[in-house]
């Protein structure tokens, strides 16, 4: 149960539709006044109008009312934003080029107008509208030195803002009542899909979720709700229609679903009082045909190594003293190697390549960075007691646990922070956090899956050292890479023969080896399935 909260994590890291209304200010230039443009805030991440944008640079907008797609037209470039999609697709008229560009966060949809990242808009709408533009997220007057001064709200208007957030809040949420069981229901637009999350006032027992026909069916076995009050929700993200039954004792919540969606998970929370569904975007399902100009983009070229440990984290210490952190480079290294001289289309990156110390947030923040493709975590297993007869490798993707085994991995995996100065950036892997976790990395999981199974094949029949199957547990490492990734625990340094094994340098080439056919494998596969369009 630990470990199924620990996947509630970057879906509420990636933000709520319980927006905050704000503005932001546009500096226009050229003696032009300053716009002040309608802005939401959704769990920190600040989003701007699109509409207002337009408006302020005085260009064409189109608005479909059937797929709430945008297309902005400046004198000499075309802007194409999709709502809950992250690319956005540039179109030059004079050089009849396209460029499509991923954001950080997805579109948001409300209404007629769609909301874009602010830290996004900068470079893309100046590159569009071929001037220099600037965002200030403070309101005020602009200072000598081009910096804006913050505005106080008087403070009625601020009372005022915060009854109505509230009243809105209650509207959107309570249902609380005596004479039902369910007492609230929510539903949230995320970075990567939809969040319902419902609050019983006694446990819940038994339940069933399952998706047909476009609609997610929600049965809660023993528990009353009050229909009328769920079906006057307002609808959200891909829920665009919710139905409420009662059969017998049972609840039956019908949620009718937007299209883009893919996969749904229902978790319970902790103390049984919760559950959690998850309803994922779609992504890579079909290619709209200003992506299928630039699949080439999106092709396996870049693979991300990183060796686990490093520096002042040695890992675990297995018999005769081998250092974990010494065994990930030198397998890494020598992977690297390998891809750099039989694949000479793919580019390497190292989150380290030497003994030194990377935080856990940095190696996933390189990844991104570079425009990985595919991340590869090494480690090495241990058991407390050395030494030990468990042996075997082990390859992990970001899921919650389902066994005590996976939970202590991760909890000894993620214990690095306590080498790391600053742990600000890392929220407690709680259950409903790893939710939000692996509802942000859902995306990618798919391909995830697909690098295990052939990774763990390939392997089988390569090493000496036995396999243990690919499987489920949350590490801080992986839900930082915006990409499929997989943590490889190599095998266990408490035990001799897996010891002996990872120490020599046959035993090293080997794994290296058998990583790098995966990849290429992989590879082949992955960018077929991109050609497709599929």
């Amino acid at each position: 149960m630990r470990m199924r909260l620990l996947l509630f994590c970057i879906f509420l890291v990636s933000g709520s539709m319980l927006a905050q209304e704000g503005s932001i200010r546009l500096n226009l230039h050229g003696g032009r006044e300053a716009v002040d443009l309608k802005s939401i805030n959704r769990k920190g991440v600040e989003f701007i109008s699109v509409r207002g944008i337009a408006q302020a640079l005085k260009a064409g907008l189109y608005f479909s009312s059937s797929n709430g797609k945008i297309e902005v037209k400046f004198t000499d470039a075309i802007l194409k934003l999709t709502p809950e999609n992250k690319f956005v697709v540039l179109t030059s008229r004079s050089e009849g080029t396209q460029q499509v560009v991923q954001i950080p966060q997805a579109v948001i949809r409300l209404g007629d107008d769609l909301f874009v990242p602010f830290e996004f808009c900068s470079s893309i709408f100046s590159s569009a509208a071929k001037e220099s533009l600037t965002f200030n997220s403070k309101l005020g007057e602009i200072t000598e030195n081009g910096e804006p001064k913050e505005t106080e709200k008087p403070l009625l208007v601020k009372q005022e803002e915060e009854k109505k957030k509230e009243a809105d809040k209650k509207a959107e949420t309570g249902l609380s009542d005596s004479n039902y069981d369910i007492q609230t229901v929510s539903v949230e637009t995320k970075s990567n899909g939809t969040l319902i999350e419902l609050k019983s006032k006694k446990k819940i027992g038994r339940f069933s979720s399952t998706i047909k026909d476009g609609t997610l069916y929600l049965n809660l076995v023993g528990l009353s709700a009050d229909e009328n009050k769920i079906e006057s929700l307002t609808p959200e993200g891909l829920v665009k229609k919710i139905n409420v039954k009662k059969v017998g004792r049972n609840t039956q919540m019908e949620f009718y679903l937007a299209e883009g969606f893919s996969t749904s998970e229902a978790f319970p929370e902790e103390g049984g009082k919760g559950l959690l569904i998850t309803i994922h975007n779609r992504m890579l399902s079909k290619m709209s045909s200003e992506q299928e100009k630039q699949k080439e983009r999106w092709a396996l070229n870049t693979v991300v190594i990183d060796a686990g440990h490093g520096g002042k984290d040695p890992g675990t210490i297995g018999v005769g003293g081998i250092k974990e952190k010494d065994i990930n480079l030198a397998i890494a290294l020598k992977l690297g190697k390998m891809i750099e001289e039989n694949m000479p289309d793919v580019h390497v990156v190292y989150t380290r390549s030497k003994d030194n110390f990377v935080e856990l947030y940095r190696r996933g923040k390189i990844a991104n960075e570079n425009n990985g493709n595919l991340f590869i975590s090494i480690h090495c297993n241990a058991t407390p007691q050395k030494p030990s007869n468990a042996d075997g490798f082990e390859i992990y993707l970001l899921r919650p646990g389902r066994t005590k085994e996976a939970i202590a991995i991760s909890e000894r995996e993620n214990s690095v922070i306590q080498y790391e100065d600053n742990r600000s950036h890392y929220q407690k892997l709680t259950a409903e956090n790893f939710i939000l976790v692996t509802m942000a990395h859902s995306s990618y999981m798919r391909y995830s899956e697909q690098f295990s199974d052939i990774l763990n094949k390939q392997l089988k029949g390569e090493v000496s050292i036995p396999s243990n199957g690919v499987k489920q547990a949350g590490f801080y490492v992986l839900v930082g890479a915006s990409m499929p990734s997989v943590l490889f625990e190599t095998g266990f340094l408490s035990n001799r023969k897996d010891a002996e094994y990872l120490s020599s340098r046959q035993g090293q080439g080997n794994i290296a080896e058998s990583i790098y056919k995966s990849i290429k494998q992989f590879k082949s596969e992955y960018d077929k399935v991109i050609h497709a369009g599929l």
